[in-house]
C-alpha cells in the first residue's frame, strides 16, 4: 500500500496545484461587464467560460448563494466555476495529506480511516471557509469605516457641496472596501446611472446592514426634501452606537469562550501542580 501511495501522492499534488493555479486566473468581474454595458448600451451577456462545467459541483440554490457570497466578499474576479476548481483542488490536497497520514501513522485502521475522511472533507471545505472569512472581514471593515464616512459627508454637505461632490470628497475618509464601493457607485453615476440606483446597488453588493440602512435613509431624505445633513448625523450616530453594542456583545461572550481553553489548558496544569507533589511525596516515602 505505501508503494502505491508513493506514486499517487505526487500525482495528487501536481493535479491540485494545477487546478488551484487555474482558479487564480482573474476573470472579468460582473461590475466591469456592467460598466461595458453602460458604455455601449448593450445587455450583459451570460458568462460562457470553459470552466462552467465545474459549477455543477454546486446545486442551483447553492450556485446562486455562491454568486452572492463572492460579490459580498469583494471577489469580483472569481467566478463560481473557479470556486468549483478550488474545491476540487482542496479535496486533492486534503486527500494527499490524508494519504501521507495513512503512510506514516500506525494506529487502529478504523481510527485511521475516520481521520483520512475528516482531513479530505476539511480540504474540500477550506475554500468555502476562506470565502466566509473574507465576507465577515469585509463587512467588519465597512462597519468600522461607515460612521467616519457619514460624518465627513455631513460636514461637506453643511459646507455647501452637492451630495455627489460630498461623497467624492468624503471617500478619502473611508479606506478599504467601503471607499471602493463608493468609488464604483460614483463611476456608475458619471456614466449616467441614477444616484439612488447606484448607491442601492453598492449596498446590495456589500450585504452590510448598516450601510444599507444609511443608503436607504439618504435616498428617502432626498426624495422627501428633508435636511440631508441632519439625516447623515443621525445615521452616523446609529451606526456608531450599533458598533459599540456589537463590541459589548463580543465582550459579554468572552467568559463563555474562555471555558474550553481553561478546561483543557489551565485545569490540567493546576491538577499536576496540586496532586503531582502529593504523588511524588507518596512514592518517595515508600
Amino acid at each position: 500500500m505505501p508503494t502505491a501511495f508513493t506514486f499517487i501522492i505526487p500525482i495528487l499534488f501536481g493535479a491540485s496545484a494545477f487546478l488551484f493555479a487555474l482558479s487564480l486566473i482573474p476573470s472579468k468581474s460582473p461590475f466591469s461587464r456592467q460598466l461595458d454595458a453602460l458604455k455601449s448600451r448593450e445587455a450583459i451577456e451570460r458568462d460562457t467560460s470553459k470552466l462552467a462545467p465545474f459549477e455543477r459541483i454546486f446545486s442551483a440554490d447553492r450556485l446562486g448563494l455562491l454568486r452572492r457570497q463572492l460579490v459580498e466578499a469583494g471577489w469580483y474576479t472569481v467566478s463560481p466555476a473557479q470556486m468549483g476548481l478550488r474545491v476540487v483542488a482542496g479535496t486533492g490536497v486534503g486527500l494527499m495529506v490524508a494519504l501521507l497520514v495513512w503512510t506514516f501513522l500506525h494506529i487502529a485502521p478504523i481510527l485511521l480511516l475516520i481521520l483520512v475522511i475528516l482531513i479530505t472533507i476539511a480540504g474540500a471545505y477550506s475554500p468555502i471557509f476562506m470565502l466566509n472569512q473574507a465576507i465577515e472581514t469585509r463587512k467588519a471593515a465597512i462597519q468600522k469605516a461607515l460612521p467616519d464616512f457619514l460624518d465627513m459627508m455631513c460636514s461637506t454637505v453643511q459646507a455647501g457641496l452637492a451630495l455627489n461632490a460630498a461623497m467624492a470628497y468624503a471617500v478619502d475618509a473611508a479606506p478599504g472596501p467601503l471607499g471602493d464601493e463608493i468609488k464604483e457607485a460614483l463611476s456608475q453615476i458619471r456614466l449616467g446611472r441614477g444616484r439612488a440606483e447606484a448607491l442601492k446597488a453598492a449596498a446590495d453588493r456589500t450585504g452590510q446592514q448598516e450601510f444599507k440602512t444609511a443608503i436607504m435613509a439618504i435616498t428617502q431624505a432626498e426624495k422627501l426634501g428633508s435636511n440631508i445633513s441632519k439625516v447623515l448625523t443621525e445615521v452616523a450616530d446609529d451606526a456608531r452606537q450599533h458598533r459599540v453594542m456589537l463590541i459589548e456583545e463580543m465582550a459579554a461572550k468572552l467568559p463563555v469562550k474562555m471555558v474550553f481553553p481553561m478546561a483543557f489548558g489551565m485545569l490540567p496544569m493546576l491538577f499536576v501542580i496540586i496532586f503531582g507533589t502529593l504523588i511524588a511525596n507518596y512514592f518517595a516515602t515508600r
